[in-house]
């Protein structure tokens, strides 16, 4: 494009000179205002081009950005989906596995303990989730009329958690903070940001395989991993569900 603009401005030249020459008697003078004007139009047509080679390069560099952060969302949203058809082929199994659950009806919920009400018999120890079957917390007292739940917003909850397939990754603790922390995992883990985890069992604290949260941040350490966990419950639900 800047050759045609070149070559095209080298005619133009050309014809300016040989119309001034056989036409205008003043011709050396003439000849002056036209070479500095060529030379203020090449430099015009010059700073166009440039214009239009930036104003390209970024539009290019603005479609690749544009099709690099699609096709990253595309592949969230595939990763989010297996992890979604992993946790509901486990949950269903989960259900068949505690067929007398029981329905509380939330009350309040002050500084991490949930207070529920409920009409059948429950057990202290016994896990609750909301209605999605995501981990509330314990119950861990039982009064006449209502029970008390320590949810995961209760500081000082100790449990294993996993990946969804089953993978031990450690110990976590309720912080009361709204997050629950996991130190000291092994670094060889191959775990990342967005993964969800599950209860591991083996703890005598909750069954396995229910789902826990999110990992929002992992902290590498040079002998372990430090994540930081988002639980997934919905603590504000009006019912909850006691798995027996």
């Amino acid at each position: 494009m800047r050759k045609f603009f070149k070559k095209f401005l080298i005619i133009y030249i050309l014809i300016v000179l040989i119309f001034l020459s056989n036409y205008n008697p003043a011709f050396s003078a003439q000849y002056e205002k036209v070479y500095f004007f060529s030379i203020g139009l090449q430099s015009i047509i010059n700073s166009i081009l440039e214009n239009i080679k930036s104003n390209l390069n970024i539009s290019k560099e603005d479609e690749y950005k544009e099709k690099y952060f699609k096709l990253l969302k595309e592949l969230a949203q595939i990763k989010i989906a297996e992890q979604e058809k992993t946790f509901l082929e486990s949950l269903e199994l989960i259900k068949n596995k505690y067929p007398n659950s029981v329905e509380v009806n939330n009350i309040s919920n002050r500084l991490g303990i949930i207070y529920v009400d409920f009409e059948k018999n429950i057990k202290e120890g016994s896990m609750v989730v909301d209605h999605n079957w995501i981990l509330i917390g314990k119950i861990s007292k039982i009064h006449k009329k209502y029970a008390e739940v320590l949810s995961l917003n209760y500081p000082g909850i100790q449990f294993n958690v996993a990946t969804l397939e089953g993978k031990l990754i450690g110990l976590a603790k309720t912080t009361g903070l709204g997050y629950i922390e996991v130190n000291f995992t092994d670094p060889n883990i191959n775990i990342k940001t967005g993964d969800l985890l599950i209860t591991g069992g083996n703890d005598e604290i909750f069954p396995k395989g229910f789902l826990v949260g999110e990992i929002a941040k992992i902290e590498k350490k040079p002998s372990y991993q430090k994540l930081i966990i988002y639980p997934l419950g919905n603590f504000n639900s009006d019912k909850f569900i006691v798995i027996q």
